[in-house]
C-alpha cells in the first residue's frame, strides 16, 4: 500500500490531470446546482421528508465533551459578553433611575435635563469597566449553566423540536439558495489546498492513518459487509450495467496497452 501511494502521489503527471478533472466535475456541480429553483423537500417528497424530521426529532443527545467544547470556545465567549453586557446597560437605559430622580427634583427644565445627561455619561464611564470586570468572571458561570441546560434531560425535547425547525428550514428552501455567493472561491480554494497538500505531503506520516485503516478493515472483502451475489440476482439490471462498465474498463485498457 504504501509503495502504491508513493507511486501515485509522485507522479506530476496524474496529479494534475485529477486537478484538472476534479475542477471541471465541481463547476459543472455548482452550474447546475444553481440552476435548481426546488427545494430539497420537494425533491425528497412529502414521506421521505417526514421520515427525516422524524429521525431528527429523535436525535436528542448531545456528547458533553462537544458541547463543552463549543460553548467554551472564544467566539461563544465573546457572544455571551456582549449579550450581557448590551443587557445589562439597556436594563439601566430602561429603568433610568437617575433621571426618575432627578425629575421628581423641583429644579428648572433646561437644568435638570442637562443633569439627567451628565448622570448617564458618568454612569456609562464607571459602569462599564465594572460590568467588563463582572463579565469576565461571570461569562464562564453562564457558559456551565448553558452546557448544564443543554445536556439536561429534561431539555431533550426542547432541542430536539429546535433541531427539527433548522433541519425543516434547510430542507423547505431553494438548493440554489443554499450555495454561498462566494460558493466558487470556496471550493476553488479547497481544491487548491487538497491538491497542494497531496503534491507536498510525505508518504511516510501517513503509515499511521494506513495501519489504523487496516486494523479497523483488516482483510475483509466486501461480501463481509453484505452478500454481492443475492444483491446482482436481485436486479438484473444492476448485474448487467456492472457487466457493461466492466467490459468497457477492460477494453480500454486493451486499447492503451
Amino acid at each position: 500500500t504504501m509503495a502504491i501511494l508513493s507511486e501515485l502521489l509522485s507522479n506530476e503527471e496524474l496529479l494534475n490531470d485529477s486537478e484538472e478533472l476534479v475542477t471541471k466535475n465541481l463547476n459543472s456541480l455548482e452550474r447546475k446546482i444553481r440552476e435548481e429553483n426546488r427545494s430539497t423537500s420537494a425533491l425528497l417528497g412529502t414521506e421521505t421528508t417526514t421520515r427525516i424530521l422524524n429521525a431528527v426529532q429523535n436525535l436528542n443527545e448531545y456528547d458533553p465533551e462537544a458541547v463543552n467544547s463549543f460553548l467554551e470556545s472564544e467566539a461563544i465567549n465573546s457572544l455571551f459578553s456582549r449579550v450581557l453586557y448590551d443587557g445589562i446597560f439597556e436594563f439601566f437605559q430602561k429603568i433610568d433611575v437617575f433621571g426618575n430622580i432627578v425629575n421628581s427634583l423641583p429644579i428648572i427644565g433646561p437644568i435638570r435635563k442637562q443633569i439627567v445627561s451628565e448622570t448617564k455619561r458618568q454612569l456609562d464611564r464607571s459602569l462599564g469597566p465594572l460590568v467588563q470586570t463582572f463579565l469576565s468572571t461571570y461569562t464562564r458561570v453562564a457558559v456551565l449553566e448553558a452546557s448544564e441546560f443543554v445536556l439536561s434531560p429534561s431539555n431533550r425535547k426542547v432541542f430536539g423540536a429546535a433541531n427539527v425547525k433548522l433541519v425543516k428550514s434547510l430542507l423547505d428552501r431553494p438548493i440554489n439558495s443554499l450555495l454561498p455567493s462566494s460558493s466558487s472561491d470556496i471550493l476553488d480554494k479547497l481544491k487548491v489546498e487538497a491538491f497542494d497538500y497531496l503534491r507536498k505531503v510525505d508518504v511516510n506520516e501517513l503509515e499511521e492513518y494506513i495501519d489504523f485503516v487496516y486494523d479497523l478493515v483488516g482483510d475483509k472483502n466486501v461480501d463481509r459487509f453484505f452478500n454481492v451475489n443475492r444483491v446482482l440476482d436481485a436486479s438484473p439490471t444492476l448485474s448487467h450495467t456492472i457487466d457493461t462498465i466492466w467490459g468497457r474498463a477492460i477494453s480500454a485498457g486493451e486499447v492503451d496497452e
